[in-house]
């Protein structure tokens, strides 16, 4: 029997808020992109989007969103919580969506494709894999600390080392500054492919 397809996050009502004095989560754009969730999470064979998989909405867009500060609002450690469960959920979705339409095949050009952008960055030599910041003195990702997590990286795409998602979502690196740096916009969005990739290799 197939496994069952994992299941929305908790309803808005459940997530905890914040004091009135406190300012979280705005409470309508988190509930409205939860709302989005569980129906992307609802099988829907016909419905198709990028790459072949379905929803209104993709895990790729769970990750990358963004709310506005309120008073009252929901707490941000329990939302980000449950985004981080609802991405799981929505990757799984996707790629059950995606073999089911495209097949094999294709879900594994996907997942190539995915390996073949990391890698290019990941052969780099430490301390060039990234750009560094525009301006002289902007500040940017330490880049030695933001190699290491490179390389334990690349240790789990050969097999050799364990790495979960949640370890590249909740990454901080130090701060610095000139040939010490990378460009954090860069860093965070060949971070976000990375979490990508693990998902869809689960």
């Amino acid at each position: 029997m197939p496994p069952d397809r994992p299941g929305p996050p908790a309803a808005p009502a459940r997530v905890p808020r914040c004091a009135e004095s406190e300012r979280g989560y705005d409470v309508a754009q988190v509930d409205d992109l939860l709302a989005a969730v569980r129906a992307a999470l609802q099988p829907d064979p016909a419905a198709t989007g990028p790459e072949g998989c379905s929803g209104p909405v993709l895990s790729t867009q769970v990750r990358a969103a963004v709310f506005t500060g309120a008073r009252g609002g929901y707490r941000p450690e329990a939302v980000d919580e449950l985004l981080e469960a609802a991405e799981d959920a929505l990757a799984e979705a996707e790629r059950e969506q995606c073999l089911r339409t495209r097949g094999p095949e294709a879900w594994q050009e996907h997942v190539d494709a995915l390996t073949g952008l990391l890698r290019n960055r990941l052969d780099r030599p430490r301390t060039q894999r990234f750009r560094r910041p525009s301006r002289a003195r902007a500040q940017g990702y330490s880049a030695a600390h933001v190699d290491v997590l490179c390389e334990r990286l690349g240790a789990r795409l050969e097999g050799t080392a364990p790495l979960e998602p949640a370890e590249l979502r909740g990454a901080v690196f130090p701060p610095a500054h000139g040939e010490r740096s990378y460009e954090e916009q860069q860093v965070d969005a060949f971070l976000d492919r990375a979490v990508q990739l693990l998902l869809a290799s689960r």
